[in-house]
């Protein structure tokens, strides 16, 4: 039987698209190079349909239209590139609109498909067989069509129209909106184990979330919603450490093929501010894809770059043209750096300096950061930047050098207190805070030599909280 079967499939033989439409009701085998891909969608059977649009060099226009149906969504081809070539085998070709028109139909029962990028194939479904015998083939096509201005024509103008709806549509993380769904092109940075949760970046900072005083009373604001406080640092060895990294709750099947290191497209993403901490996600009318448009990834991939470059490229966007002046530091030769590049760096010791919000404090209350059961006068404030947060001590003499207080002035102490925590009048009376930008110094140290990096701390170091 299975003979039979590999006798019947090897004897179809590939054919050109423009011979392939005359041939109705027939079954083909067919190369083409991919001109669209169309978002899958769900079909009355609960099987799946995704559209693809192809052409070769003697169809080069309109291409023809290629219906891949599969009852997984793993099945359906996945298009890195529009200049990808993908070989459909056993494909049945149909007229609609009373023979008006023609495509195709891949119906994994019968038919499928491979998908190359460079002569390599990335793709194929799993009742795809051995393509040796259309190496040639594929070669033959990519010559002819990088040959060819009309081919050229066609793929530039296909590009030019994806790059003027992706340009107009896209929004850059630093634009996000509490409540407000976006479009978004990004990279995949991870993907939990269990598919409920993947972080994505794009080199630029989110815009500082206004906190609830309940929040910070309740303790509910350093949360495991953070994007550090819920993977391991091994995995964050490997993020970037500038620019806000997005944990996108997902509840979809649609994301399921999405793998790290990824480039892809997100539609209608919901934002929302969850304990303090911006996520992302996923609704009923979200959908995602890879990114289409290269030179969109590449812009945004320079762009992160030149900054970065910058001597002051790991300085919070939402902190320029500089901090408030509220306070001064020591080492002001040092290089600034993120929050992140201080959790990921590689050695437990070693002193920083940053540009960050104070966004909580414990104690909570002035009067017991004077009281004397607390002679010296240690606080644990909670520190925020676009790429993290981080708990960091203040106490004893970096206490006294931080407040400028030789004695306890309580009332002086108030007003020092308020200003850096952001709270007014109105905050005190339930409305949000929003903490200013300081400049400070952080010192890394661990308490048990025995097991140094489970040991490690922060404290705040020379810096002064100036008048």
């Amino acid at each position: 039987m299975e003979k039979k079967k590999k006798k019947k499939r090897d004897s179809l033989k590939l054919v050109k698209i423009k011979e392939a439409i005359k041939l109705i009701n027939q079954e083909v085998n067919l190369i083409g190079i991919v001109l669209e891909r169309r978002e899958p969608k769900r079909c009355r059977n609960n099987d799946w349909i995704c559209t693809v649009r192809i052409m070769d060099d003697s169809y080069p226009s309109p291409g023809l239209t290629v219906n891949v149906f599969s009852n997984t969504f793993e099945e359906l081809p996945r298009i890195k590139n529009h200049q990808d070539i993908i070989l459909f085998i056993r494909i049945k070709m149909k007229s609609f609109d009373s023979g008006e028109g023609v495509n195709a139909a891949c119906n994994k029962m019968v038919s499928s498909f491979a998908v190359y990028e460079g002569g390599t194939t990335y793709q194929c479904t799993s009742n795809f067989y051995d393509d040796a015998q259309y190496k040639s083939s594929i070669d033959d096509l990519r010559k002819s069509l990088a040959n060819r201005s009309r081919v050229d024509q066609a793929l530039q103008s296909e590009s030019s129209r994806t790059k003027a709806q992706t340009e107009e549509k896209f929004s850059l993380l630093r634009e996000i909106k509490e409540g407000k769904c976006l479009d978004l092109v990004c990279k995949i940075l991870h993907v939990s184990e269990d598919m409920t949760d993947i972080f994505v970046w794009d080199g630029t900072d989110a815009p500082p979330v206004p906190i609830l005083a309940y929040e910070i009373e309740e303790g509910e604001f350093s949360s495991s919603l953070l994007v550090h406080n819920l993977l391991s640092r091994d995995v964050l060895l490997g993020f970037p450490t500038v620019g806000t990294i997005l944990r996108v709750s997902v509840n979809s099947h649609i994301f399921h093929w999405v793998k790290p290191g990824e480039w892809v497209e997100l539609y209608h993403l919901l934002c929302e501010v969850d304990k303090g901490s911006w996520i992302g996600k996923a609704t009923d009318s979200t959908d995602v894809q890879l990114a289409r448009d290269e030179r969109l990834v590449e812009k945004i991939t320079r762009i992160y770059d030149k900054r970065v470059s910058f001597k002051l490229g790991h300085i919070p966007f939402w902190s320029f043209p500089s901090p408030p002046g509220l306070t001064e530091t020591d080492d002001d030769q040092a290089p600034f750096v993120t929050l992140m590049d201080i959790i990921t760096f590689p050695k437990v010791t070693y002193k920083y300096r940053c540009i960050v919000r104070v966004v909580a404090a414990h104690p909570s209350q002035v009067e017991d950061l004077c009281s004397n059961e607390n002679s010296g006068q240690q606080v644990l404030f909670t520190l925020e930047d676009p790429t993290a947060t981080l708990d960091a001590f203040l106490c004893d003499k970096d206490a006294e050098y931080f407040w400028g207080l030789r004695s306890q002035n309580t009332d002086m102490l108030r007003k020092k207190w308020n200003r850096l925590l952001g709270i007014t009048e109105s905050s005190e009376s339930g409305a949000p805070k929003n903490p200013p930008w300081i400049e400070c110094c952080i010192l890394s140290y661990y308490t048990h030599k025995a097991d140094p990096w489970k040991t490690r701390f922060y404290k705040i170091f020379g810096t002064r909280l100036l008048d």
